[in-house]
């Protein structure tokens, strides 16, 4: 599978746990909803920007956070 797809798929499955809405999560991660729907839906590939602050959301590193790909 491809990466880009796997870490859409991993963020959206987090997310779900969490029972955050695509707006709460986005939120609380500092990036904008519509980025996150876009990383979801595997139209962008997240920066390294955007990747730290999800993780740092999540409190994991970047590397946990791309650990599976």
């Amino acid at each position: 599978m491809e990466e880009q797809s796997i870490l859409s798929k991993k963020l959206k499955s987090i997310r779900e746990e969490m029972n955050e809405s695509q707006m709460e999560f986005a939120y609380n991660c500092g990036i904008s909803t519509e980025t996150l729907s876009l990383i979801e839906r595997e139209k962008v590939n997240p920066n390294l920007d955007t990747l730290q602050k999800i993780a740092a959301y999540l409190g994991i590193t970047v590397s946990e956070l791309l650990k599976e790909i």
